[in-house]
């Protein structure tokens, strides 16, 4: 049975749905679940500055989690995530070689060279870019083996 890996990059979505609707995470953890009849292993990325993270974000954090999510945090450097890619970026190789099926929340150009490696010895790899219609990279659109857009499922949307 194949596996599925979410990777989320909460920059990208924080940043993407400003005036679009906030994404509810769990919802569309099921709803990934049901599309592609395999286990979900959602996995958040973002960055942390010197302050710490706030309450309301941990209390997101913590819910999160109980219900099954992996939360990378990485220290901001200069004011910059610099962290965060890099670390979606390994974490899209190694689930590529571990067979899962990728799940990538980002609009990044960056991303671009992940998924060239992860294709490497396995050009079948499904890689699926769930965003917003909003800051995508047009080549990462193209590489993608699907492009689901948040906009046009409201079942995923908090109301």
């Amino acid at each position: 049975m194949r596996n599925l890996v979410w990777l989320i990059d909460m920059g990208y979505v924080t940043k993407a749905s400003k005036g679009r609707g906030k994404i509810d995470y769990i919802e569309t953890k099921k709803f990934l679940e049901k599309r592609y009849g395999m286990t979900c292993l959602p996995i958040i990325f973002n960055s942390v500055d010197n302050y710490g993270v706030d309450f309301g974000l941990n209390q997101f954090y913590y819910t999160v989690k109980k219900a099954g999510f992996m939360v990378n945090l990485y220290q901001m450097e200069g004011g910059a995530q610099k962290q965060v890619d890099v670390a979606i970026g390994a974490h899209l190789v190694y689930y590529a070689m571990k067979q899962y099926d990728i799940v990538l929340s980002s609009g990044d150009v960056d991303f671009v060279p992940a998924i060239d490696v992860s294709r490497k010895d396995n050009d079948q790899l499904s890689i699926v870019l769930l965003t917003f219609n909003f800051g995508v990279s047009p080549i990462l659109s193209e590489l993608a083996s699907e492009h689901i857009l948040i906009d046009e499922h409201p079942e995923i949307l908090r109301s």
